[in-house]
């Protein structure tokens, strides 16, 4: 079982009063408050050591300020794609609803018709298609 620690003053096994005690050790404290000299000169060596830990401190915020403004502008770019890509979003989604619409018709009689005069160049029986040359047209206008 280990020793227990005590005081000096209890190893005399004698009784203290506590506000002598008190009263003794707030007039070491003032003596020691006395005793110190007030502040010299610092010397070169503090001078140096106090320059160092100012340059440390500096580095330290100058880089935390670094990281900040990165991630700042991290967030902004992302903001500025997040509502590039909404744009194009609700774009393509107005294409869709054209496009269905679309698809939507494609079964009707009127629209097979429409696409087979205007992609396949067919016409009905009975009818006389014209066809005009586009370089032709341009020359005769040019010539005016």
């Amino acid at each position: 079982m280990p020793k227990k620690r005590r005081s000096r003053e209890f190893k005399n096994n004698r009784v203290i009063d506590i506000e002598v005690a008190r009263q003794e050790r707030m007039e070491r404290r003032k003596q020691s408050h006395k005793e110190k000299q007030p502040c010299k000169e610092p010397t070169h060596r503090q001078i140096v050591k106090s320059i160092k830990r100012r340059a440390a401190y500096s580095l330290v915020i100058v880089l935390m300020l670094a990281a900040i403004s990165v991630s700042i502008f991290n967030v902004i770019t992302l903001r500025m794609e997040k509502s590039e890509a909404e744009e194009k979003l609700l774009s393509l989604e107005n294409e869709k609803k054209v496009l269905e619409e679309e698809l939507s018709n494609a079964g009707s009689e009127e629209y097979i018709e429409q696409q087979a005069r205007e992609q396949l160049r067919m016409i009905m029986p009975g009818e006389v298609l014209y066809v005009l040359k586009e370089s032709e047209k341009t020359e005769d206008e040019t010539a005016d």
